[in-house]
């Protein structure tokens, strides 16, 4: 039987497999991991709807993958038959993207010949690159005269360091050491973030708004809250407070809570919150969304938050996670910083930065008069789409949203979620 690339989501025709969870002579369970595919949203694991035994594998690590390309040839377990998507279009699967591995640097017997883009999978580039083998000198035996790694057997190595020719002190300079460098290629989730940001900078026009905000009373109410959030099991951190403050806030300047639609050059301003947060993986940064914010409680999103950071970190996210986001609010409060510049995650608006909370002093007017107190202080920065938010509305939504921050009180008269 074959088992091909299922459908990864509305608009998704291909993903980059990160990662194969199976070989060959495997014995498999249905559901079981198959596999990691990374599309321009998220990594995704990809189940077997079948049991049995692995026979072949079609695809390598590091390729991009088509939706119905055939993925894995195996002998199921029952008589399983499965649809293998016949009308689907060919896929020719001996074509890899390209990526070009820059040979190593000149030796002491001269400068190596210049690597150039060969057709050859990503795991024979990195043997290849291991071994000090350069792609250009090799004859590919494969379709395309793709470079295959048994054609590597027998490849000339560029001489290192330790075997090449003494020579006096008039030898031409020795490669640097490989234990002093490293070249990792970009993919994956770094190559889908670099797409991202590239995207982002290249459309929108950013600029960004920075005010600052005494926090005491928000860190008075959150010390308060989290008596009752521990009895609950739940661990309640700053993030439910902000992010209702912005929705509170959002609700006063709905045009921050827009996308844009560069096809048919309209802003779609939408009435309902949700908001993606940034979160830090092993991997690099991903944005999952936190939906519907607005009909939620702080206890609520923070055992939404928990949980969608647990599967961001364990690669457990699906597409559905990522759909649907209104607007961004990325922190790194927790590891310092007194505030940051962030990129919009386009086709959004507005991007909102969360940064520490610290203790300073502070000139406060007390009973008429000047006093110097020690308040919890912090920075939010905002970065907006100058097409279509103005200085002016970045300042009045930025004196908004504080204010809530600063009182925040004010959300229980606004808001009846914002409670258990």
């Amino acid at each position: 039987m074959e088992f091909r690339l299922p459908e990864l989501g509305e608009g998704v025709t291909e993903g980059e497999l990160v990662k194969w969870r199976i070989k060959p002579g495997d014995q498999i369970k249905d559901d079981q991991a198959l596999c990691e595919i990374m599309t321009d949203k998220a990594t995704i694991e990809i189940p077997s709807p079948f049991a049995g035994t692995i026979k072949e594998l079609h695809a390598k690590e590091g390729e991009i993958v088509k939706v119905h390309q055939l993925m894995v040839s195996a002998d199921a377990v029952g008589g399983v038959v499965l649809k293998t998507h016949t009308d689907a279009p060919k896929v020719d699967t001996t074509k890899v993207e390209m990526a070009q591995i820059a040979a190593p640097k000149a030796s002491a017997q001269g400068p190596a010949p210049a690597q150039v883009d060969v057709l050859a999978s990503p795991h024979t580039r990195k043997v290849a690159y291991e071994k000090g083998i350069n792609l250009a000198t090799i004859q590919g035996s494969g379709p395309h005269g793709r470079v295959l790694l048994e054609d590597l057997e027998g490849g000339q190595s560029i001489p290192s360091r330790s075997n090449a020719a003494t020579g006096s002190a008039r030898s031409a300079p020795v490669a640097i050491p490989s234990t002093l460098e490293e070249r990792i290629p970009i993919r994956g989730m770094r190559k889908k973030i670099s797409e991202k940001m590239h995207l982002s900078k290249s459309t929108a026009a950013h600029f960004t708004y920075v005010e600052e905000a005494d926090a005491t009373e928000l860190v008075a109410l959150r010390n308060q809250a989290k008596i009752i959030a521990e009895k609950k099991g739940i661990k309640l951190t700053y993030l439910p407070f902000i992010l209702k403050a912005m929705v509170a806030a959002l609700r006063k300047h709905p045009r921050l809570n827009s996308i844009v639609d560069d096809a048919s050059q309209e802003i779609i301003t939408k009435h309902f919150y949700n908001i993606s947060i940034s979160v830090q993986t092993d991997d690099g940064l991903t944005v999952p969304v936190i939906k519907n914010v607005e009909q939620k409680n702080v206890f609520q999103l923070a055992k939404e938050i928990a949980d969608i950071v647990d599967r961001a970190r364990k690669k457990k996210l699906t597409m559905e996670d990522f759909q649907g986001s209104t607007i961004t609010l990325t922190n790194a409060g927790s590891i310092g910083g007194l505030f940051a510049t962030p990129i919009i995650n386009y086709p959004e608006v507005a991007i909102l930065g969360f940064n520490k909370i610290a203790r300073k002093p502070v000139v406060k007017v007390i009973g008429g008069r000047e006093k110097i107190v020690v308040r919890d202080w912090t920075y939010f920065s905002i970065s907006l789409d100058h097409r279509i938010i103005d200085g002016a509305d970045a300042a009045e939504f930025m004196k908004t949203f504080i204010s809530y921050i600063e009182a925040p009180a004010l959300l229980f008269m606004e808001d009846s979620t914002y409670g258990v």
